[in-house]
């Protein structure tokens, strides 16, 4: 059996994947002859999977795949003349209208391959920067903050550090569900070295839970938690004056600031929203000669002063002297794959390639190297500028590349609108399903995971290949290749790129130049220039910088162990913060709640690539809005309402509509999702997932709720926490269709499509009755209703000779239903033994899914801590009962947990509960049962 390596497509961990084939020849593999595993030698996970890993291939089997070019009217196109008019349109509205008429918008998703020939496309030939990427959505303000004080896009530590760190505090990360594989890691290492887990987060994650300290924070508070810190670190005589006297500049001028917080603790706690031994205990952490890992992720980074939080841990750590050394100092976790390697050629709009800048040295070196007159003289618009000029018509043309900015970005109606109005959009995709993909005029197809090849660069500075194993099938294209074939109908030259290698060794090359030319630049991948083909295809993961080919196969580098920087003066820089009192707002009315949105722990993105696969949609089937009971209390609210979410502005504009027409397809744009009580919820926020798209969901996403505030210093959109008002739908009917559905049924508000593992159901709902229950009845349908513990069902099956083709079941609240066995009542004949088998599995029930990897419910973990409860009781009796042991075997005997880990807290939440619950029912008093054993 043969194998290939390759490298996961979902976060920045950068996970190795081994790709197994019992076909010899992999020009004609297929799917079903596939296996894949977590690559052992790979460095970022030594063989380890997450659910949504390990399920890669399912992902390949899209339910709708884009193999052609095609024409907004659904007219198939050839490349040939794609490109032509690509290019024709292009360049007559720069003729008319100037370079920055055009732009380009990229993806994380994206090769670095494909994000260097986007950016020597535009910046280079078109002359414009206005070339930006999704990672702006998610790591840009990360990318300031390093700037600001290392003088470059640098992250430091390496992945090693975990093991090497006495302290590891994750803030604004749910390290558990985003990067299961390095949470996993994390765990491993706590428990090896005794290291301490702090957690900093306003919200009870299933990351805070495996926490040693959970630091509980106000929304927003995260800067004057840190900036005290430093103020704290100074008071304590902990500081490294060598190391800041001889290595940084701006700490006399910051330290004041920093220490009129920390010289009331007290005061600096409630602002905090902690308490005082909470914060005590935590800032004592980072004295004694410990060494401290701080890693930082969305939380931090989609805050309108993001940038300034994450400068003000890089202080912390600074003044103590630990950047670049073992187990210790900053570590940014990249949301995607290729976030990195974008940012290295440019990707951003605030940049040129090889972390250059805009100055005019920099701009005639590259200028000279890609053999051009001039290339863009200034940075460009960044995204949410870049779609305000679409939306107000400056810029005329737009190519979109590996994202889905109608869902992505916020304020997302605004986003639709543009596009729709925008005189030309190109799109390159793998499905033409994306709710973005249907605004294009040009829709192209794009090579997808297992048919692209190239390279992506992890958190830890590590480039991996990606290596392609399945034939691409129709049309598709690499987008180094489309953007290529564009340039040349236009007339360029320097884009007769024939491989992704050829591609590769140009960046190389440019990034040996860069080096030769700018020295103190820390990027440098020039031992990687001039690669063979056969050197290329083979190349191992290896960390930059790279300055020989001897390098290659290189891990666990940290930067700037001997106190030189990336900034001209060689040292690192203290920032003085401005926005201490600028924090997002925490205090809400009565009547609203502070939204934050994030992601899933089984979906990625806008579920373009995970939706369709039934493991992963089977935890979180509909879109959910968490609150803590005592909010909804306060709302009149109960969990299991459907909600509408509207932003505070956006619900002042309806209410101030001038006819009910316009306010009703207003209400009808918003976000809605069901209500779902959580007491680990903070009492003033909503949590809402963003993978949420109207390609799933009528209620569409989050991001219809959130403005497009952000952080002026990294132009990245604030999506945290954000005030908006939730109001009740009122809902006659709901419940699930299966087999054949109406989508534009009459009274239709509510609608999830939901993949299972034999089909697709759908969850429905109505605003009223008169027409819900006999929605596309036809002459074969059958109707009836029963009622079972107090709730009343409505069912109707329509039928083709006696064969049923839909199944609808509802009722006037909320049903569970397991939703896999009624499937399977679809093609079934309709009799006696169908009717009787019907209402027995409505009755059953349903039982939430607790372990993707496994596909473990509710209800096999409360059988088993039964079971295990009754064993112990009759071996050993009360006095003996112990809730790990019974959770330990659970796991063995289950699974549940013991795979990716990432639903580990779940698992033992949901133990605990039925194990406390066995207790009770066992009616004994149980005084001398240790804490540990009931909770």
């Amino acid at each position: 059996m043969s194998a290939i390596q390759s490298t996961c497509a979902y976060c920045g961990v950068g996970c190795g994947v081994s790709v197994s084939s019992t076909q010899a020849d992999w020009e004609k593999v297929e799917r079903a002859n596939l296996t894949l595993t977590g690559d052992i030698n790979h460095p970022a996970n030594h063989g380890h999977l997450c659910a949504k890993g390990e399920r890669l291939l399912d992902s390949l089997a899209q339910p709708n795949v884009l193999r052609y070019p095609m024409l907004r009217s659904g007219k198939p196109i050839n490349w040939d003349d794609a490109s032509s008019l690509i290019a024709d349109k292009f360049a007559n509205t720069i003729a008319e209208f100037g370079p920055d008429s055009v732009a380009l918008y990229l993806s994380g998703q994206l090769l670095t391959e494909d994000y260097y020939v986007a950016n020597k496309f535009a910046k280079g030939y078109l002359k414009t920067a206005n070339v930006d990427t999704n990672s702006r959505l998610c790591m840009s303000s990360a990318v300031s903050a390093m700037q600001g004080c290392f003088g470059e896009d640098v992250v430091p530590g390496c992945y090693d550090d975990i093991e090497h760190a006495d302290v590891i505090v994750l803030i604004g990360a749910n390290t558990a569900w985003t990067h299961p594989v390095l949470f996993q890691r994390i765990l491993a290492a706590k428990k090896a070295n005794h290291s301490q887990l702090v957690v900093i987060d306003p919200i009870a994650t299933a990351t805070a839970k495996q926490a040693d300290i959970h630091l509980a924070i106000k929304p927003g508070a995260d800067l004057a938690l840190f900036h005290g810190l430093l103020g704290f670190l100074a008071d304590s005589n902990s500081v490294n004056h060598d190391f800041i006297a001889a290595h940084t500049q701006g700490y006399n001028e910051i330290i004041e600031s920093a220490q009129q917080l920390s010289c009331n603790l007290a005061s600096l706690a409630k602002q905090v929203g902690v308490s005082l031994a909470a914060l005590t205990q935590f800032y004592q952490l980072f004295i004694n000669d410990n060494k401290v890992l701080t890693a930082s992720c969305q939380g931090v980074n989609q805050s309108v002063i993001g940038t300034e939080i994450t400068q003000a841990i890089i202080h912390c750590h600074l003044a103590l002297g630990h950047i670049g050394q073992a187990g210790c100092g900053f570590f940014s976790l990249t949301g995607q794959p290729n976030a990195m390697g974008g940012r290295e050629v440019g990707g951003l709009a605030t940049q040129l390639a090889c972390h250059m800048g805009f100055s005019t040295p920099e701009q005639q070196l590259l200028a000279n190297f890609w053999q051009v007159d001039a290339v863009a003289d200034k940075k460009g618009l960044a995204a949410v500028d870049m779609f305000d000029a679409l939306a107000e018509g400056t810029i005329k043309a737009i190519w979109i590349m590996g994202t889905n900015p109608v869902v992505s970005l916020p304020n997302t109606n605004k986003i639709a609108q543009a596009l729709a109005d925008c005189p030309f959009v190109v799109v390159s995709e793998i499905t033409p399903d994306s709710d973005t993909a249907k605004l294009a005029d040009v829709l192209l197809p794009a090579q997808g995971w297992s048919e692209k090849c190239g390279t992506v660069t992890n958190s830890e500075r590590t480039i991996s290949r990606q290596r392609g194993f399945i034939v691409p099938k129709g049309q598709s294209k690499p987008d180094w290749w489309a953007i290529s074939q564009v340039a040349q109908k236009m007339g360029f030259q320097g884009f007769e790129f024939k491989t992704n290698a050829s591609v590769f060794n140009e960046f190389a090359c440019l990034s040996a130049q860069v080096k030769q030319t700018f020295a103190g630049k820390v990027f440098d991948i020039s031992g990687l220039a001039n690669l063979t083909q056969q050197e290329y295809d083979n190349l191992a993961p290896t960390q930059w910088p790279i300055a020989s080919a001897e390098h290659i196969g290189q891990t666990g580098l940290r930067l700037f162990s001997q106190g030189v920087f990336a900034t001209p003066s060689a040292k690192a820089q203290f920032i003085v913060p401005k926005g201490l009192n600028a924090a997002e707002t925490t205090d809400t009315a009565e009547t609203t709640v502070l939204l934050n949105s994030g992601r899933s722990r089984d979906q990625w993105h806008t579920m373009t690539r995970t939706g369709h696969i039934a493991s992963l949609r089977a935890s979180i089937p509909e879109p959910i809005i968490q609150l803590h009971p005592n909010k909804l209390a306060s709302l009149s609210l109960t969990e299991g309402d459907l909600v509408r979410i509207d932003a505070i502005n956006d619900m002042q504009a309806n209410r101030s509509a001038q006819n009910s027409t316009a306010q009703k397809n207003a209400e009808q744009n918003k976000a809605t999702a069901r209500v779902v009580a959580d007491e680990d919820m903070a009492e003033n926020i909503a949590f809402m997932s963003m993978h949420w798209s109207a390609q799933f969901s009528l209620g569409k996403g989050v991001n219809q709720a959130i403005d497009n505030r952000v952080d002026p210093l990294s132009q990245q959109p604030g999506f945290k926490c954000q005030p908006v008002i939730l109001t009740r739908i009122e809902l006659a009917l709901q419940g699930v269709v299966f087999g054949l559905h109406d989508p534009a049924a009459d009274g239709l508000c509510w609608q999830v499509a939901q993949t299972l593992s034999s089909g697709v159901c759908h969850h429905v709902g109505f605003s009223y009755s008169e027409k819900s229950f006999t929605y596309q009845a036809t002459p074969h349908s059958l109707s009836w209703s029963f009622t079972y513990d107090n709730q009343c069902f409505y069912i109707q099956c329509n039928m083709v000779k006696n064969n049923v083709t839909a199944l609808k079941i509802l009722s006037s609240s909320q049903i569970g239903l397991a939703l896999e066995p009624l499937n399977g009542f679809i093609g079934k004949q309709l009799d006696s033994a169908f009717i009787k088998q019907l209402h027995q599995q409505i009755q059953a029930g349903n039982s939430p899914l607790v372990c993707a990897c496994t596909g473990v419910t509710e209800a096999q973990i409360a059988d088993e801590i039964n079971a295990q409860f009754d064993q112990q009781m009759f071996n050993d009796g009360l006095k003996k009962l112990s809730f790990v042991n019974a959770l330990d075997n659970t796991q063995s005997t289950l699974g549940c947990g013991r795979q990716c880990g990432s639903c580990n807290s779940e698992v033992k939440q949901c133990a605990q509960s039925h194990w406390q619950q066995a207790l009770s029912y066992s009616g004994y008093q149980y005084p001398n049962v240790t804490e540990e054993d009931v909770a």
